[in-house]
């Protein structure tokens, strides 16, 4: 196997240069490589032409107040606006009085590129931001319902009904959370993200820089090249996420991970890039190579516990069932779903010989029992992890679930049911929601037929596969299941 060779573009330091190629690596790429073309997605066709910017009401804003509540589209998009034309809320508190929905006009983020960040206290109270359009293929960094996220603070916010085309740094909640920024209990539903380029995730492209992230979580489909992620694309310069979850379905063409695409360097000794009490159950599909089922490449500075993946990873270059690449990184409790990625716990080793990290592969009726959630809380005075058939597939899951806005759509896919499982000729699925779509991929990980599904046309034609196991993943109006099938 030839070998692979990336280093970090590290040329400086300075602040603009790590807001604006944030974590991305110059790659030596295997010789005659050729990077695939995003196509746009087709969810464009329905977009609106109009921008909410030119929709604005800046009415509620005065300068010498610190504190503001705003209730109407209109009024949050007088915050982008306002943030955009200078005013980055530094020291000002901005809290959501009602939900809110985008559909009538493009959305701008909050917080346009790194020189015109969002630095202020946003409190989501509880409410949801629904249908946020964007489209910015062209200019499109740091992008998100926030985009460039600097010394900020947010709290208790849902966006539902994500839709992004854009170029790099992209996420459903945020582009970029950067420096001594702090989220907590926010949640992405429903999201379809499509990026030309790198730093993609459910929740934020990038997290970077003494922040944290924590009882957070995304549902979502994310697309890019490198660097791509089922709740974050990179993670860099000290950061935390803590009691986070993904999932969905996660594509791109090298670097990709169920839940973190990327963790790379450090400015100085001992920033470290943790993930705690965490897992993605994002299926992982990579073009080229580095696919994980939690990790594309830990390259430095990564130190995860009491985490897993469950679910599907396509067998190509340096791919693993749990991480694509491993250089610098501290493992302890880790796990991973091997009826769904039968194969070994990582792709390739990028520092010299193998070494044995606390990464345990189990069967899916393992991780669905009481011992492996007595596993996961490791002891601790406070459980934080639970386990229920009827929540999550039978995965466990943790105990912030009460808040979690994704929980509905952990839910309430639980009925989804395929039968016989021992098949010939016909597959039928059984959902008493709408079925989209579904992707059969065979042990290897490779997808073997994809088709989006007809209407009231849930019957599936396996007759042309051959014999064995194969995985089935279905996505519904709510979300996503995978399931087991035998082809005799």
């Amino acid at each position: 196997m030839k070998k692979t060779l990336l280093s970090l573009a590290f040329l400086c330091a300075t602040f603009a240069f790590s807001q604006s190629d944030l974590g991305k690596i110059s790659n030596q790429l295997p010789e005659n490589y050729q990077t695939t073309k995003i196509e746009a997605p087709a969810f464009l066709k329905n977009f609106p032409t109009t921008d909410w910017i030119d929709n604005a009401d800046t009415s509620w804003y005065n300068s010498t107040s610190t504190s503001f509540q705003i209730s109407t589209a209109a009024e949050l998009a007088g915050l982008t606006k306002l943030v955009f034309n200078g005013n980055d809320f530094s020291g000002k508190t901005i809290t959501l009085m009602q939900d809110v929905d985008l559909a009538g006009h493009l959305w701008a983020p909050i917080g346009y590129g790194y020189q015109k960040p969002f630095s202020g206290t946003f409190e989501g109270n509880h409410k949801t931001v629904k249908n946020v359009l964007i489209n910015r293929e062209t200019n499109g960094d740091f992008v998100g319902f926030f985009g460039q996220f600097f010394k900020a603070t947010l709290k208790n916010l849902t966006v539902d009904g994500v839709k992004i085309f854009a170029k790099d740094t992209v996420g459903g909640m945020i582009g970029n959370v950067s420096t001594n920024s702090y989220v907590e209990n926010c949640h992405v539903k429903n999201a379809e993200i499509t990026i030309t380029g790198y730093n993609g995730g459910g929740f934020s492209g990038g997290i970077l820089t003494n922040s944290e992230v924590i009882n957070c979580s995304a549902s979502a489909s994310v697309e890019g090249v490198n660097q791509i992620g089922g709740f974050v694309g990179s993670s860099w310069d000290k950061t935390k996420i803590t009691n986070c979850f993904s999932e969905g379905s996660v594509k791109g063409e090298y670097i990709i991970g169920g839940f973190n695409g990327f963790s790379t360097f450090a400015f100085a000794p001992n920033r470290d890039n943790e993930m705690i009490n965490c897992y993605t159950r994002s299926n992982v599909e990579a073009t080229s190579f580095m696919a994980g089922g939690f990790f594309g490449y830990t390259q430095q500075n990564a130190i995860l516990k009491n985490v897993y993946s469950a679910g599907t990873v396509t067998n190509v270059q340096d791919s693993g069932a749990f991480m694509g690449a491993v250089g610098s990184t501290t493992i302890q409790n880790a796990h991973f779903d091997h009826t769904l990625a039968p194969y070994d716990a990582i792709g390739k080793f990028d520092y010299g010989d193998p070494t044995t990290y606390d990464i345990t592969a189990k069967t899916s009726s393992e991780m669905k029992s009481e011992a492996f959630k007595t596993v996961l809380n490791a002891g601790a005075a406070t459980e934080v992890w639970s386990i229920d058939p009827s929540v999550n597939d039978g995965y466990p899951y943790l105990n912030t679930i009460t808040t979690l806005a994704v929980n509905d759509a952990v839910t309430s896919i639980s009925d989804v049911k395929i039968y016989p499982t021992i098949v010939d000729n016909q597959l039928t699925i059984v959902s008493s929601d709408k079925v989209l779509s579904y992707n059969i991929i065979d042990m290897s990980g490779k997808s073997v037929k994809q088709m989006l599904a007809k209407e009231n046309q849930n019957s599936v034609d396996v007759s042309q596969l051959g014999k064995g196991i194969f995985i089935i993943n279905i996505k519904t109006e709510k979300g996503s299941k995978s399931l087991k099938f035998i082809k005799k």
